[in-house]
């Protein structure tokens, strides 16, 4: 039977038009022999690939498959020989550059007219973009993460910081609550001191004084000649009620201080101690020793004031030594004694500034002067050293009565 010419051009127009619609593709389509021979490449390969269809057809489908994985070519071959549809096989091929693409893959087998499977045709699809926009929207995410952690390590660790920053201030209000308590009870003893000072001695010789004036007044009644001696008695007891007065006003505050300077209101008040309490007392004070401004003086007395004071009350020795000294833009005082000093914990705690509230006034004093103060002590004695930057009389920024106030 004759062919029928007009199914013929049917037929004809067809496969033109499937070649068309196959070269104008935008997916590359490649067809080949169950040997792996290419036996058509569209422009799209072309395009994809950067190999003419001149350069391809003829040649094995291994000239786009790097050597790495051949093997997926032999089990592609195998599966279509079977009729297997191999669809969205994800894999890599190499270009006509040496560059790699990330190709998607969808091969069917080629059946002739009989039926029997003659070859393969391959779409391959690049998602070399999309992989890209993947992997970067990976490491985005992945860099998101590692950010999102350091973040949170951060926040901990600023967390933990304030906690302990809040426990500090916490416990430095509590600090200072005790040491405000402590400054008031240490107020209220000194004003008690004060007190018996005045009742013991200005106090008792008030009351001589009193007798004796009534006794003045009964000579004077009834035995002219003995009036003398009574007056210059009553004299005498005026004269060391002064005196009295005049030693506890000093101890409030030296007027010589303000007068003469440190030295000789330090001069002044040793050489008190020593009648008052038999304390042997070696001051050693650079004859050129400068004027210092009047609220370092003042500190650098009070040190001294409380040192000997400590020494008095707890030491129990009857010696100190006091140096002053000029070491370069410095100013260092040194008192030590020979007492008994104090164990490593009482040392300690004294360092820690958790008790003694001489030990701290005193270093809050030198600390608005930007110095330091160092306690040391063992069973020999104690040794208390302040060191503060130089601070000559014009250079006065504070003033006494403020300080002293303080």
């Amino acid at each position: 039977m004759l062919p029928n010419p007009s199914s013929r051009l049917q037929d004809d127009k067809a496969i033109g038009l499937l070649a068309s619609i196959v070269d104008s593709s935008d997916d590359a389509i490649v067809s080949k022999t169950l040997d792996g021979i290419i036996t058509s490449w569209n422009k799209a390969a072309e395009r994809l690939f950067g190999y003419s269809a001149k350069e391809a057809i003829g040649q094995h489908i291994s000239l786009i498959i790097p050597a790495n994985r051949m093997e997926e070519e032999i089990t592609i071959l195998q599966n279509i020989r079977r009729g297997e549809r191999i669809e969205h096989f994800e894999t890599v091929r190499i270009c006509k550059n040496g560059t790699t693409r990330d190709v998607s893959l969808t091969i069917s087998p080629i059946r002739d007219a009989a039926g029997k499977i003659v070859g393969a045709s391959k779409i391959a699809r690049d998602f070399s973009e999309k992989k890209r926009a993947e992997q970067a929207l990976r490491d985005s995410e992945e860099h998101y993460h590692a950010l999102a952690d350091a973040l949170d390590a951060q926040v901990q660790l600023r967390t933990q910081e304030l906690q302990r920053q809040n426990l500090d201030i916490l416990r430095q209000a509590e600090h200072l609550r005790d040491l405000s308590g402590k400054l008031l009870r240490m107020q209220d003893e000194e004003r008690r001191h004060i007190a018996r000072e005045l009742h013991d001695s200005a106090g008792q010789t008030l009351a001589a004084l009193g007798l004796q004036l009534a006794l003045v007044a009964e000579v004077a009644s009834r035995d002219p000649i003995h009036l003398t001696e009574s007056i210059e008695a009553a004299e005498q007891l005026v004269q060391d009620l002064s005196e009295e007065i005049r030693t506890t006003s000093y101890l409030l505050h030296p007027p010589l201080l303000d007068e003469r300077g440190l030295t000789s209101a330090v001069r002044w008040y040793t050489q008190g101690l020593k009648k008052r309490i038999g304390m042997n007392i070696d001051l050693n004070i650079p004859d050129d020793f400068e004027r210092l401004a009047p609220d370092m003086e003042l500190a650098l007395f009070r040190l001294v004031q409380e040192c000997l004071t400590n020494i008095h009350r707890h030491s129990g020795s009857k010696n100190a030594v006091i140096r002053f000294s000029r070491e370069g833009e410095n100013i260092r005082v040194d008192v030590q004694d020979h007492g008994k000093g104090m164990s490593p914990e009482e040392l300690t705690e004294v360092q820690a500034h958790s008790t003694g509230v001489g030990f701290m006034g005193m270093q809050e004093r030198l600390r608005e002067f930007g110095g330091e103060l160092t306690i040391d002590s063992d069973h020999s004695g104690t040794r208390i050293s302040a060191v503060l930057p130089f601070k000559g009389q014009s250079e006065s920024g504070t003033s006494t009565s403020k300080r002293e106030a303080a």
